[in-house]
């Protein structure tokens, strides 16, 4: 079912592209409703802040499609048809060639053709499913996927059926359902490289005494070794606090430990990076912490293993998911 305030992730805009999902409505109620939503940051007033946003009207289950282009950033097209109750329907909103296209399952059921220039943002647009300013609608929504025409698929939410393991862009994604920590379980193995991203979500619900591991990136033990920590990432101790460790020469434990606390209940985007002679950290594309010290940073030759949570620590009182690495060039 949808939630309000539900973000899952964020995607490089493109001129001609296509976002498809699949809604099942259980009912209507008062009020614009929101399904999902593309922003570059708010919700109504700037070019960029639909691309694409969709409602259902009020008391109903039509769909109101809104899709920011120059000159016009609250244009988009309005299918006259209801979606039915208690069914799955796949919609499909395509911006491409000048126009813009509604199906549901292949049937076109609405065309805007004023999109000769839609709005391309340079910054990462975020998306929601559903956002924070309007109540959710009445649906439960899956299978989100956001395709720029011309180049690979990037989901944006994942699909029932999907393998663990699967490839990112220049990367690996570990873990991709977010689900409560382990101890000792092992998701895969990665190929180090001398620069490199680790992203993952995370949603604690609490905090515990001692060192709570969240995850491992190791070559083979747990500490006093170069590979052995690249990284790896525990909560201090009665906190949700991230310390976090990433191997360099000179330096096995050397790393950054961000002073803002993780929000209890809320999922939070932490973004490890070791590139340019730095490592940096980000909570949700927020800086928080830097090192200048990753001039020479540890590259393995055998490949890292990874743990979410490792088998020395005991895990941490959070829930995890989309775990991925990624080769920077």
């Amino acid at each position: 079912p949808l939630r309000r305030n539900k973000y899952v992730g964020a995607v490089r805009a493109a001129k001609s592209y296509q976002v498809s999902f699949n809604i099942k409505p259980w009912g209507t109620a008062h009020g614009w409703r929101n399904v999902l939503h593309f922003t570059t940051g708010g919700n109504y007033g700037r070019e960029g802040w639909r691309i694409p946003g969709v409602w259902f009207f009020s008391r109903t289950t039509r769909l109101h499609i809104r899709a920011s282009r120059r000159g016009g950033h609250n244009d988009g097209c309005d299918p006259r048809q209801h979606l039915p109750r208690h069914r799955n329907t796949k919609v499909t909103i395509r911006v491409a060639h000048g126009r813009l296209d509604v199906f549901f399952g292949r049937r076109l059921v609405c065309r805007s053709r004023n999109y000769r220039n839609p709005t391309v943002p340079r910054k990462r647009v975020k998306v929601y499913v559903a956002d924070p300013w309007y109540h959710r609608a009445p649906a439960r929504v899956g299978q989100v996927v956001y395709r720029r025409l011309g180049r690979s698929v990037r989901r944006v939410r994942r699909s029932r059926r999907v393998r663990r393991t699967r490839r990112v862009r220049g990367g690996k994604m570990m873990v991709r359902r977010t689900t409560p920590l382990r101890r000792n379980k092992y998701v895969g193995a990665v190929r180090a490289a001398k620069s490199y991203q680790v992203s993952f979500n995370i949603k604690p619900w609490g905090t515990a005494h001692g060192w709570r591991n969240v995850l491992h990136f190791t070559t083979g033990g747990n500490y006093g070794r170069y590979g052995w920590r690249m990284p790896a990432v525990w909560f201090f101790s009665r906190t949700t606090r991230l310390h976090i460790r990433a191997s360099r020469r000179g330096g096995h434990n050397d790393g950054c430990d961000p002073r803002q606390h993780l929000p209890r209940h809320r999922t939070t985007k932490v973004t490890i990076r070791v590139a340019h002679g730095r490592m940096d950290v980000f909570f949700n594309r927020r800086l928080v912490c830097r090192n200048r010290n990753y001039r020479h940073p540890t590259v393995p030759r055998k490949r890292v293993k990874v743990y979410v949570a490792d088998p020395w620590h005991h895990p941490a009182p959070a829930r995890v998911g989309w775990v991925s690495y990624r080769r920077l060039r």
